[in-house]
Parts: structure tokens; sequence; C-alpha cells
């Protein structure tokens, strides 16, 4: 179980409709970005949500996105 610490910043969630509008790609896109590894997200049985700020960062680092 994860803890509650106050110094970290929020987490902000989505799905993959609204991922796929931030970064201007389709969500099939979103969906093969998913299988590659390169987004970070938590699966629910059949719910999926991205971690925005982590998905950001991982993009940036693949060399995906420049800029947000």
């Amino acid at each position: 179980m994860e803890t509650i610490n106050p110094t970290q910043p929020e987490r902000i969630f989505a799905d993959a409709k609204t991922l796929a509008e931030r970064y201007g790609v389709s969500v099939r896109t979103i969906a093969r970005w998913m299988s590659a590894g390169f987004l970070v997200c938590i699966k629910i049985r059949r719910v999926v949500r991205f971690d925005i700020p982590a998905c950001d960062v991982a993009l940036r680092q693949h060399g995906i996105v420049s800029r947000l």
C-alpha cells in the first residue's frame, strides 16, 4: 500500500482520449505507446488511467515529445 507523502506532487490521471488530445495523436497511438512501455499507466480490470506527469517525462526521455 502506498503511503501519502505531503512533499510529493499530486498525481494527475487521465484516460486515453484525454492523453491523445494532450499530445495531438490518435487513441490508437496512445495504445501503441502503452504496449511499447513508453507510458506510465495503471490498469484495474478494464479501466486504464495514465499518470500525466510521469507520461510527460517518459515521452521526453524517449524523444517522442519535445515540449509540453
